[in-house]
């Protein structure tokens, strides 16, 4: 079986809400309807999480918190929550979301669902993502948010208490939550030094990126552009190269850095979106 993005955006809504007896009779039913034996498929998911809700969500989760492996795109250690339910500020970028792609692997999606519940319910949920945080391996890069994002001032609160007592770890990410990181920074919000922000585009606030920019976080733009849809993900391409810059002179943006699609070997110094050597720099990639 396979779920819909009907079904899907149900059981994000329940876990964005804390709606923790909803969540359990969606996956309950998901499960209800194939073979929890059977690794892999949507039910024997569906069932490893209702286990664990039924037994009142202890620190063993049954998806990881962050995942560690990386892959050729993102070598890094990851950390998401699912999209839109949590992005005050998502606008345009909802209509084309990458993080939908990833939805039709039960265990990303379920891993997403996951982590949105533990942060939407209560202090003892939340203290799991801090106990995993804290324990992560020494000295690594860190993205935070690939998919979702910051859905109040208070989890930016949260994330920055805890990013700070790792000074070791390299933390970078991407935001449109603009109003709540400003609510933040007024209310005397402190920022960590090894926190790395990059603005993206399609935000439903678009009028503050000059206020945001401003925060002592922020390294810069990070700007999808409209090109050629022949050309999408042909990153190492000249035409796809020569297309990005096209559209960027176009949009007004001055000698933009096209982004490579692998993260982690875009500059010989390392990914230059989690480089504050690198603040200033525009950074563009095609819509893909």
């Amino acid at each position: 079986m396979s779920l819909n993005r009907a079904q899907q955006m149900a059981l994000a809504q329940y876990a964005a809400n804390g709606d923790v007896n909803a969540l359990r009779l969606g996956l309950a039913d998901i499960a209800e309807k194939g073979d929890v034996e059977k690794r892999g498929t949507w039910a024997y998911f569906a069932h490893k999480f209702v286990v664990w809700i039924v037994a009142n969500m202890p620190t063993a989760t049954p998806f990881s918190v962050w995942s560690l492996t990386g892959n050729i795109k993102l070598p890094f250690a990851s950390f998401s929550t699912a999209p839109i339910v949590t992005c005050p500020g998502a606008g345009a970028c909802a209509e084309w979301c990458y993080s939908f792609k990833g939805w039709r692997y039960p265990g990303a999606f379920l891993r997403q669902i996951q982590n949105t519940l533990l942060l939407s319910t209560s202090y003892d949920n939340s203290r799991i993502v801090a106990e995993k945080t804290l324990a992560l391996p020494p000295n690594i890069a860190c993205r935070l948010y690939v998919d979702g994002d910051f859905s109040s001032w208070g989890e930016i609160a949260f994330w920055m208490a805890l990013i700070k007592k790792r000074p070791d770890l390299k933390v970078y990410g991407y935001s449109k939550s603009w109003r709540e990181l400003l609510e933040y920074d007024t209310l005397g919000g402190l920022w960590p030094s090894n926190y790395c922000l990059n603005l993206s585009n399609g935000s439903n606030c678009e009028s503050l990126r000059d206020d945001v920019a401003q925060l002592p976080i922020v390294r810069g733009d990070f700007l999808a552009v409209d090109i050629d849809k022949r050309l999408a993900g042909k990153y190492g391409s000249k035409a796809y190269k020569t297309a990005v810059r096209a559209a960027a002179a176009a949009a007004g943006i001055s000698r933009p850095f096209v982004c490579p699609g692998l993260c982690g070997a875009c500059t010989p110094k390392g990914h230059l979106c989690g480089r504050k050597a690198a603040t200033g720099v525009n950074v563009v990639i095609g819509v893909h």
